[in-house]
């Protein structure tokens, strides 16, 4: 009854994925299982509504029961209780890298053998008070009026974002634990890279060098890649630095990686790599490499070999999903195809 909307969002997806997943929470023990979440701002409207309860009313106007949800962590939280998880319980809250920052920590609690499954994976929700913020900084679509309305990642005509909000989980496991279950194993993790820029506090790393970086670190320098799940974002300069990036990383091979955005059809949110994280494992799984919808003219100032109108079947054997946030935050996860 004192769950607010993105702790049910958050508790639901936890849900399917486990659902999926086949994982028997009877058998596993709780001391060994655990979850690491991401969320840009948790519940936005729960804080909205403490503070102008505060603002109104003073002191005596703070309502305590909405206090307590309106910490980020909260939404963990209500995933470990309400499935009985008892190992690590921990929340990131990083802007546009915060889900993708929760998996690779999970990734390495698993390498370091200090867990065998962990819940990775976030999201955020979109409330009033985050929709106007977006609004008057004039980063909605369609920007100052010019065009029409939509977000169309790497396109000539971009004008600026759709706000959208989700949640997506992933069910991580040591390899040994998963094959002694007889899970379904829809792709593993290879690596990570994390870098930083200085460009400013409201800034992506224009020319692309801290981004090209996370993806030769995850990757281990311009391996095999053959898709990569772009955090492109339908604005000109997160787009035009990840284009320089991918360039600079893969070369005379870039035309050869496919490069799709699935922000295209979910919207922009902070939260948004944990839904990214789940459609690229999908796509290693399967074969098939989503579309960049809403794209129609490529920008001219980009050579990159953007997935665009229908969907694209083809084998892949390794893929990247990047993660970048305006303040100088990159992630990159590097997922390979199970054999």
């Amino acid at each position: 009854r004192r769950m607010d909307r993105i702790g049910k969002i958050m508790v639901s997806a936890v849900r399917l994925a486990l659902d999926d997943s086949g994982l028997d929470l009877r058998k596993e023990d709780p001391d060994r299982m655990g979850i690491s979440i991401g969320t840009g701002l948790g519940s936005s409207d729960t804080v909205d509504q403490f503070f102008r309860s505060l603002l109104k009313e003073g002191p005596v106007g703070a309502q305590p029961l909405l206090f307590q949800t309106a910490v980020p962590n909260a939404i963990t939280s209500h995933c470990a209780i309400e499935y009985g998880i008892k190992g690590v319980n921990i929340t990131f809250s990083h802007k546009e890298t915060s889900t993708e920052m929760a998996m690779a920590y999970a990734y390495h609690l698993l390498k370091e053998g200090r867990a065998d499954v962990l819940l990775a994976g976030g999201g955020d929700e979109l409330s009033e008070p985050l929709y106007h913020v977006y609004s008057m900084l004039g980063a909605l679509s369609p920007g100052k009026g010019k065009g029409s309305e939509g977000m169309r990642p790497f396109d000539r005509d971009r004008n600026g974002i759709v706000p959208g909000e989700g949640s997506g989980i992933l069910v991580l496991e040591a390899l040994e634990h998963a094959e002694k279950r007889g899970a379904r194993i829809y792709a593993e993790i290879g690596g990570v890279g994390l870098s930083g820029s200085t460009d400013g506090v409201l800034r992506y790393d224009l020319k692309g060098d801290s981004i090209a970086r996370t993806m030769s670190l995850a990757a281990k320098g311009a391996v095999r890649v053959d898709f990569i799940s772009a955090a492109a974002n339908s604005t000109p300069e997160l787009d035009r630095a990840e284009t320089s990036a991918i360039q600079k990383v893969f070369g005379e091979r870039t035309k050869e990686i496919s490069v799709s955005s699935l922000k295209s059809m979910i919207g922009e949110f902070d939260g948004s790599g944990g839904i990214r994280a789940c459609g690229l494992a999908l796509s290693l799984y399967q074969g098939v490499i989503p579309p960049t919808i809403g794209t129609e003219h490529l920008d001219p100032q980009g050579d990159l070999n953007v997935v665009l109108g229908q969907s694209q079947k083809k084998e892949i054997k390794s893929a990247l999903l990047n993660g970048c946030a305006n303040g100088g935050s990159n992630i990159s996860l590097w997922f390979k195809r199970f054999a």
